[in-house]
């Protein structure tokens, strides 16, 4: 099979998977996911879904130019 990895597991309905980051792919599209990986801990490392992410990041980068500023 040829095409996108990410469109198919956005088609699919159930997500299986060994050992790969396709399985982050389901989680945040909200696939019943299954893999090799603690799928727990895989929850744990997902980064926040809420619209904030941008704001976060630049306060970070912020902070951090701060830092080096002279």
């Amino acid at each position: 099979t040829t095409g996108s990895a990410e469109e198919m597991i956005a088609n699919c309905d159930v997500l299986l998977t060994r050992f790969s980051s396709t399985a982050f792919v389901g989680l945040a599209l909200g696939k019943e996911t299954y893999s090799d990986f603690d799928m727990d801990q895989m929850r744990r490392l997902m980064p926040e879904q809420n619209n904030s992410a941008a704001s976060k990041i630049a306060e970070v980068c912020r902070g951090l130019l701060e830092a080096v500023r002279p």
